[in-house]
């Protein structure tokens, strides 16, 4: 049954969330409401609980306290591949990238995880022409058609982090949770993966989980600002830029002048 909190545009509704390890919380009574068709942007310190957050969403981790529904149907109690049918997936972190098998295969494998296909050989399932078919329009639809037959350990970084976004599409989820989809890469590559993200906004709500400040504010709808594993703060970009507490926190007490908020928050979130 649908939880009666929520409300007919969210897609992720998270009270209470709790997580422990002995006796240090990584996260403390999260409650996050995210928006259907919206970026939703996770930030903090290192050590503030955004990966435990997001590995306590997928299921990754089993969570001490709290309840989690995708669109109004309970997942806390769902095993990670359940919820990955039920639409909630992880990119990264959802499906290895086998090196050794091209782009359309290891977009195949994937697509076969979601079908629930169980081949005994890789090579036996490439007579699947639908998964292939929807493989090649996932390469085709993360930027990767040119490099389909090419083997993964090829790639660039940019390339390889574009393919993990394609392994998490071909599940088909309805909300993506993303842990760093920048790290590690230059000026453009991070350009190509921000024009990515808009563009899934069209089809499906991201929960993003990321240290580049820049991209998190050309991105996000709104932003959760998550201090020792508890929520500080939410609400859009200009109402976290001028949030005095999350000042407090990214900033110290004096206010930067001119426009670089987003380079010293990003400094002191790494």
């Amino acid at each position: 049954m649908a939880h009666e909190a929520l409300s007919n545009s969210s897609a992720l509704l998270v009270t209470g969330l709790k997580k422990s390890y002995g006796g240090l919380a990584a996260t403390r009574d999260v409650t996050l409401d995210i928006a259907a068709g919206h970026v939703h942007a996770i930030i903090g310190p290192n050590g503030a609980g955004k990966t435990t957050l997001l590995s306590l969403l997928s299921g990754a981790l089993a969570a001490d306290a709290g309840e989690i529904f995708l669109f109004g149907e309970a997942m806390h109690d769902r095993a990670e591949q359940s919820r990955v049918s039920a639409g909630l997936a992880r990119s990264f972190q959802i499906t290895s990238v086998f090196d050794e098998l091209t782009v359309l295969e290891n977009l195949q494998v994937a697509v076969q995880r979601r079908q629930h296909v169980s081949y005994g050989f890789f090579h036996s399932s490439a007579q699947d022409k639908e998964a292939k078919d929807t493989a090649l329009s996932v390469a085709r639809r993360v930027g990767l058609e040119k490099f389909a037959h090419q083997l993964s350990s090829q790639l660039s970084h940019g390339a390889r982090r574009r393919l993990d976004v394609g392994l998490a599409i071909a599940c088909k989820p309805r909300v993506l949770l993303m842990d760093e989809p920048m790290a590690g890469m230059g000026h453009e590559e991070s350009g190509e993966m921000i024009a990515l993200i808009q563009s899934l906004k069209q089809e499906l709500t991201v929960v993003l989980v990321e240290h580049d400040m820049d991209a998190v504010f050309a991105l996000a709808d709104r932003i959760t600002v998550l201090v020792q594993g508890a929520v500080l703060a939410t609400g859009s970009v200009d109402e976290i830029r001028n949030n005095a507490e999350v000042k407090l926190a990214y900033l110290g007490e004096e206010e930067e002048d001119g426009d670089g908020d987003g380079e010293k928050m990003q400094e002191e979130t790494q």
